[in-house]
């Protein structure tokens, strides 16, 4: 029986290593972002070493930047959390303390370097009060390089370790995956979405990822 629990146990780490931890399913929704086509899954499930968690959608939007006088569209960005969160607009981050699951995919619409997208995270951590320095959020960045392209798609998702508030982030990139664990660590990053917008344009999104607006 031990041997059967082993490789059982050995078999959902391998997928965990080698396999993408996020699922999409459902019928997708077709959506045309200037052009291209995209798809929008309404659910997903969250694999971790200690099982899954069914997630569903709470929003989708265009995360776009100012420049130059012109809106620019950075990437597509579809929010899932587990599907007992009630998500309150007004004060989003406080319904996601006690998430058992978060995803977050940025499907990207032009190249940024991986130092522009750090830059990108770091000053909107840095708003919500997020410590840039800090060990965890470090480790990850050290770690983030080469630069990203139209097409690719990063996947960030933490879940609780189930040790007090210690949380796992993880961030796939096309090439590699990061992860990174510590106090509240998932939550703090979720900031950078529906905490304070670091900018008008981001503010349209928070409420799009929220449910507040209409995608």
């Amino acid at each position: 029986m031990k041997n059967i629990r082993f490789v059982f146990v050995a078999l959902i780490m391998t997928a965990f290593s080698w396999g993408s931890v996020v699922e999409l399913q459902g019928t997708p929704t077709d959506i045309d972002v200037s052009g291209t086509p995209m798809k929008v899954f309404p659910q997903a499930t969250l694999t971790t070493p200690t099982g899954t968690t069914n997630l569903k959608l709470t929003g989708y939007g265009i995360r776009q930047k100012a420049v130059a006088f012109v809106h620019v569209n950075v990437y597509l960005a579809t929010s899932y959390v587990d599907e007992s969160i009630a998500l309150n607009t007004d004060s989003p981050v406080d319904s996601l303390k006690n998430a058992k699951g978060r995803v977050i995919l940025l499907d990207m619409l032009r190249t940024m370097t991986a130092q522009d997208i750090r830059t990108a995270f770091e000053e909107a951590l840095d708003v919500n009060g997020v410590d840039v320095n800090s060990k965890e959020v470090q480790s990850l960045f050290s770690q983030f390089t080469g630069d990203l392209y139209a097409g690719d798609r990063i996947v960030v998702a933490s879940y609780p370790t189930g040790e007090g508030t210690i949380e796992t982030l993880i961030l796939e990139l096309p090439k590699k995956t990061l992860s990174e664990s510590g106090n509240l660590l998932g939550l703090d990053f979720w900031k950078i979405w529906f905490g304070e917008p670091v900018d008008e344009l981001m503010g349209e999104l928070k409420a799009k990822l929220t449910g507040a607006a209409k995608p």
